[in-house]
C-alpha cells in the first residue's frame, strides 16, 4: 500500500504541476488521471470504470472568465482513489469526486497565490540577469508547492484511508446508498447535458442528431462515425475556405 499511495501521490503533483502539462495535458482530465491510479492501485478495471463515471459529470467543464466550477484533477485523482479503496461501487464515484473537487477549487486558489511568490522572485532574478535563478524559481518552488498540497493529501488518503473509508460507507444506511446511486446516475447526464449546451448551434446541431441516430438505428459503430464525422468536418472546411477565397 506504501508504494502505492506513494505512486498516488506523484500522479497527484503532476496532474497540477504546470511542467507536466508541457508534456501533456491529459492530466487534466479524470479518465486519464483516473486511470493512472487505478493502474498504479492494482484495480484498473473498475478504477477506469470510476474513472469515467468522473469524466461523464465533467464534460461540460470549462474555465471561462477566471471561474473553475470544479477541480478536475482532484475529481479524477481522488474521486478515484476512494472509490477503490472503499471498495464501492464505480457509479458511486462521482458522489465522492464532486466534494473534492469543490475543495480543489480552494486548493486551486492556494497553490495559484503560493506560487505567484516565486513568479515575483523570478522578476526581481531577471533584472539582475540570473536566467538560472529564473529557472530554479520556475520550476523547483511550484512543484514543492503541489507536493505539499496535492502529493502530500493524496498519499494520506491512500496510506492511511482504507479502513477509514470502509467504515464510513459501511455506516451508511441503504436508503441513502440508493439516493447516492440516484444522484451518481444523474449527474453524468448533467455533464452531457452541459456538453450539448454547447453543440445546440443552427449550423452544427443537425451534425449531432446525424451521429446520435447512426449510431442508435444503424447500428454502427462510435468509431466509423466519428471517421465520418471527420472526413466530412474536413470537407465543410475546405469547400467553405475555398468560396471565402473565390469572394
Amino acid at each position: 500500500m506504501f508504494i502505492s499511495a506513494v505512486l498516488v501521490a506523484i500522479i497527484a503533483i503532476g496532474s497540477q504541476w504546470w511542467f507536466s502539462h508541457t508534456i501533456t495535458r491529459t492530466w487534466l482530465y479524470p479518465i486519464w488521471a483516473g486511470f493512472l491510479v487505478a493502474v498504479v492501485m492494482g484495480e484498473p478495471i473498475e478504477g477506469m470504470k470510476a474513472a469515467a463515471y468522473i469524466q461523464l459529470t465533467y464534460l461540460g467543464w470549462i474555465t471561462a472568465g477566471g471561474t473553475m466550477p470544479g477541480n478536475l484533477m482532484v475529481a479524477g485523482v481522488f474521486g478515484t482513489a476512494l472509490t477503490i479503496i472503499s471498495g464501492a461501487s464505480p457509479s458511486l464515484a462521482p458522489t465522492f469526486a464532486v466534494p473534492f473537487s469543490l475543495l480543489g477549487i480552494l486548493i486551486n486558489q492556494a497553490y495559484m497565490t503560493i506560487n505567484s511568490f516565486w513568479i515575483h522572485k523570478a522578476d526581481q532574478y531577471l533584472e539582475n540577469g540570473n536566467i538560472r535563478g529564473v529557472r530554479l524559481m520556475n520550476y523547483v518552488p511550484s512543484g514543492l508547492t503541489a507536493l505539499v498540497l496535492y502529493g502530500i493529501p493524496a498519499f494520506s488518503l491512500v496510506y492511511f484511508g482504507g479502513d477509514f473509508a470502509t467504515k464510513a460507507l459501511a455506516m451508511i444506511p441503504e436508503t441513502m446508498i440508493n439516493a447516492l446511486n440516484t444522484v451518481g446516475a444523474l449527474m453524468p447526464a448533467l455533464g452531457i447535458a452541459m456538453l450539448l449546451s454547447f453543440l445546440g448551434k443552427k449550423k452544427i446541431v443537425a451534425f449531432f442528431f446525424i451521429g446520435y441516430f447512426l449510431t442508435i438505428y444503424a447500428k454502427i459503430d462510435t468509431m466509423a462515425v466519428t471517421i465520418f464525422a471527420a472526413a466530412i468536418g474536413a470537407l465543410v472546411f475546405l469547400f467553405t475556405a475555398s468560396k471565402e477565397e473565390e469572394a
